[in-house]
């Protein structure tokens, strides 16, 4: 990895009946949505306390940006953000209210708390609440406040711990879209769901997580099936072709073709997605009725099945 922020190795922790992280190694790079993924009970939560410096770890080394947790946890602070699950809210006070609360305990200046104030409730779409009370907000809306105190600080490393639990889809989706739009600002994200549905498309790299042990851990492309440099194009024709792999061994970057049904098929070939429109106008030439041709792309669900972990939704 060229730009390593987070480098995690031989990670335990010890409570007094269990052992959380299992010599747990993995890293992640600036820039990326990393998830951690794994059934409830499988090590995330404690994984995530030990990265905010809330949790001190058994044994093992951590470094987040070059600082190492055990004798530099006070520098570390001042580039994380921590969202935790179920983050406590004062209902009673406004919109506004809390954010100015927060402002002052992350020492920020009086003459920059508004602007903070107002950037943060304009990137998770709160403006208009600002000067509502939190207990008429919905849990959608406190989910987005919560982010924006956590924003307020401008941390350089973003810690969410299941940020989506209890959410409607229109609510997963508004907060998936300002992560995204976080990580063009280099803002560098881990988050944790046992929920894979909640973090397809949206992270680039993964961890899977089961019983306190690193399962598997990388980039999508990474873990994925399909060789690097190629990709995989699944086709649907009106009708069974018996000479389909005859016919695609005369077209350029062809590799190798996969039957799945009688009028279905997975078509590796060499190169990236531009090279779809040359095989539609192939198979058109060679006279091969597709009803259907698009890329396939493994997520998240495939990979984690593929590794034989058990138990998410």
């Amino acid at each position: 990895m060229a730009n390593v922020i987070i480098k995690v190795e031989n990670l335990i922790v010890d409570f007094e009946n269990v052992t959380a992280c299992k010599n747990l190694s993995f890293q992640v790079e600036a820039g990326e949505i990393f998830g951690l993924v794994g059934p409830n009970g499988a090590g995330k939560t404690t994984t995530l306390r030990v990265l905010a410096t809330l949790q001190k770890p058994t044994s093992g080394s951590v470094k987040i940006k070059n600082f190492d947790l055990e004798s530099h946890a006070k520098q570390i602070r001042k580039i994380i953000g921590f969202m935790p699950d179920f983050s406590p809210v004062y209902e009673e006070l406004r919109v506004w209210e809390f954010l100015e609360l927060y402002a002052g305990a992350y020492g920020i200046g009086k003459t920059e708390r508004k602007n903070r104030i107002d950037t943060e409730l304009q990137r998770v779409n709160l403006t208009e609440k600002k000067d509502t009370f939190i207990g008429e907000l919905s849990r959608g809306m406190k989910q987005r406040l919560i982010l924006a105190k956590t924003l307020l600080p401008q941390p350089e490393i973003l810690l969410l711990d299941e940020p989506a639990s209890g959410l409607d889809p229109v609510a997963r989706k508004e907060l998936s879209d300002i992560l995204k739009d976080l990580t063009t600002k280099k803002t560098t994200i881990i988050i944790s769901s046992h929920i894979l549905t909640e973090l397809s498309g949206l992270c680039t790299s993964i961890g899977i997580m089961e019983k306190g042990e690193m399962i598997r851990w990388g980039r999508i492309e990474e873990l994925s099936d399909i060789p690097s440099g190629m990709i995989c194009v699944e086709i649907k024709t009106l009708n069974p072709v018996r000479n389909l792999k005859e016919v695609l061994m005369l077209f350029d970057g062809f590799k190798n073709l996969v039957q799945i049904q009688d009028n279905s098929f997975e078509i590796i070939l060499e190169g990236n997605e531009s090279i779809i429109p040359n095989l539609i106008k192939f198979l058109a030439e060679k006279n091969i009725p597709v009803s259907e041709i698009k890329q396939k792309r493994e997520d998240i669900q495939s990979i984690f099945f593929k590794t034989g972990a058990k138990d998410v939704s």
